[in-house]
């Protein structure tokens, strides 16, 4: 029987008209741990005559096993229990040094069944009888599955931390891999008394080509530019995406002289059309600099400083700035928008839209996700990311959080207590180290009848690992009342599938970075690991940004249970929501 594991593994049934004539198994790569020639070689028979073909080396020292396995990669790892001058258990602790997921049996004439559970508990596979190799053949086959599996899940933790602090589409760092390299660049300067430049660019005429061409156009972009930037600096600087049509540079040991010549070589390089399907595009880059220490003394103070720097080069159109106090109204600027915010918040100027998560196994609406809106009196209609950040560092977050919490409840309440709908509202760090919430939490739910099953709140990795601890006693008293709590944006912080089992949660959310990866046929693996093994720790998992037919279909394939994204429903108010699910039934 074959596994699902790595192609070379796989075994091919043989058939004449219908009749199963023999099975042809992949070429085996054998190193035998023996230092008897003929019982290696009866090893070898025993995997031929059961259809491998097999490749061996016999080894039969410690040195000499170090380096076969220095040497090449091994499928397999036979090993003799007992040796002179050389155990088996000391063969086993090398293997496991050098390669941890090789599969290894022990093949002895000389161990007992209490040595054989000893050694399995260090790390052996299985463990046969010279004298009986019968079994060799099956557990060979089941332990190149095995491996297979966990070479799979090692891979995509692999690939799960590597995305942690890289960007999905360039493969540069993101911002928190930004964050922590600016960081140690400050203290290297610190230490030995240099400068420090730090470039933000932002682009201009991008959204245009979003608007005109589709995602597609702007992804191609965005990953031709991210390769001519590298192509710009140093090998000790650093280039990072951090979000949207935005990059930062860091310099170490540079001044205002060299980061402006860097500005200016990347602007430079931005004259040269990007070509997309045979279709030539230009941008163009607004770059903000600020210096360490002139300008601050943190990697918060000189991200701040950058942006003011960048806005004024936009302002004026001169490409790139370098920052000056005088020009800096960012501290006017975020008073007035924190004024704004509560007053907006006691003016009824903050709304709710509504966007519908769908079960793909039943087509039907299986929740909502409430996302909070602003109808600034001059600015127009605002997306969260324009004043969730200042609302967060100000202490407003909490009431904002309570009165999107509150409306959508007095909206679908209704549903809610009818159990036909679960209703998501998205939790900031700050609101969950409140101690108080979940007794908010629970007044809300008990005022309107709404079992707190049907609540579901969404964090972030990251919420979880600002302040573990805390975290972790006011997730568990949630849960203890019935709220469900699902991890959003998994795959973007620091936690790990493994972290997930201390957590009292019951679902997670892939990242919409990942699901739009599908589309351009990246991202596979990552996206079916993560429901795979999600599904073994008894989570649900909601794909998050789906946008086409085609990525429905391959998370159907994958066996994710939800998805939410343009395809399924943009967000909208709960009128035309209410529309939108009489429409599905």
């Amino acid at each position: 029987m074959c596994g699902n594991g790595w192609v070379s593994h796989c075994c091919v049934t043989v058939t004449n008209r219908g009749r199963v004539i023999g099975i042809v198994r992949p070429r085996l790569r054998v190193l035998l741990v023996e230092d008897s020639e003929d019982d290696a070689a009866l090893v070898v028979r025993a995997l031929s005559s059961g259809g491998f073909k097999v490749f061996s080396e016999r080894v039969d020292t410690a040195d000499g096993l170090k380096a076969a396995l220095d040497r090449q990669a091994w499928d397999l790892a036979v090993a003799d229990f007992s040796m002179p001058g050389f155990s088996g258990i000391a063969a086993l602790e090398i293997v496991r040094e050098r390669d941890p997921d090789l599969p290894l049996i022990f093949v002895s004439g000389t161990i007992g069944e209490d040595v054989a559970v000893a050694a399995m508990r260090t790390g052996a596979h299985d463990y046969i009888i010279k004298g009986n190799l019968a079994r060799l053949v099956p557990a060979v086959e089941r332990e190149l599955r095995d491996a297979a599996v966990r070479r799979e899940r090692t891979l995509a933790e692999q690939r799960l931390a590597h995305l942690a602090y890289h960007d999905s589409l360039t493969d540069l760092p993101n911002r928190a891999l930004l964050q922590d390299r600016l960081q140690q660049a400050i203290l290297g300067a610190q230490r030995d008394t240099k400068l420090v430049s730090f470039l933000l660019m932002d682009l201009d005429g991008f959204k245009e080509i979003n608007d005109a061409l589709g995602h597609h156009a702007g992804d191609r972009v965005l990953q031709q530019l991210a390769s001519r930037l590298r192509g710009v600096v140093r090998d000790a600087d650093t280039v990072a995406r951090l979000g949207g049509d935005e990059f930062a540079m860091i310099l170490p040991s540079t001044g205002s002289g060299g980061a402006e010549q860097t500005a200016r070589k990347v602007i430079a390089e931005l004259e040269r059309p990007f070509s997309v399907d045979g279709r030539p595009l230009l941008v163009h880059a607004s770059i903000g600099i600020a210096l360490y220490p002139e300008h601050g003394l943190t990697a918060e103070t000189l991200l701040q400083k950058a942006d003011v720097a960048m806005y004024v080069a936009k302002g004026d159109h001169s490409g790139c700035a370098i920052y000056a106090p005088d020009r800096d109204r960012h501290t006017d600027r975020r008073l007035s928008i924190i004024a704004d915010l509560r007053a907006g918040l006691d003016a009824g100027q903050f709304f709710v839209e509504y966007q519908p998560i769908l079960n793909l196994a039943t087509h039907a609406a299986q929740g909502l996700e409430a996302l909070v809106r602003w109808n600034h009196p001059q600015q127009g209609r605002l997306p969260p990311s324009d004043f969730i950040d200042l609302a967060e560092q100000t202490g407003l977050v909490n009431p904002l959080t309570m009165f999107v919490l509150g409306r959508a409840l007095d909206e679908w309440s209704p549903a809610m207590t009818r159990g036909s709908l679960t209703l998501a509202v998205n939790i900031s760090p700050r609101t969950l180290h409140d101690p108080e919430l979940p007794d908010r939490i629970l007044d809300a739910l008990q005022s309107r009848g709404v079992p707190p099953s049907q609540l579901v709140l969404e964090i972030t990795e990251n919420l979880i690992m600002s302040d573990p601890p805390k975290s972790t006693a006011c997730l568990t008293r949630l849960h203890e009342m019935g709220v469900r709590l699902v991890i959003d944006d998994f795959g973007t912080g620091y936690s790990s599938l493994t972290y997930l089992r201390r957590l009292p949660v019951s679902g997670l959310k892939i990242d919409q970075s990942f699901v739009l990866g599908l589309e351009r046929g990246e991202d596979e693996v990552i996206v079916r690991s993560t429901i795979d093994l999600a599904h073994n720790l008894g989570l649900t998992v909601i794909a998050e940004g789906v946008e086409t037919a085609a990525v429905i279909a391959r998370l159907l394939a994958f066996g994710c249970d939800a998805a939410q994204g343009t395809f399924v429903s943009p967000p909208r108010s709960a009128d035309d929501t209410r529309s939108w699910l009489t429409s599905l039934q």
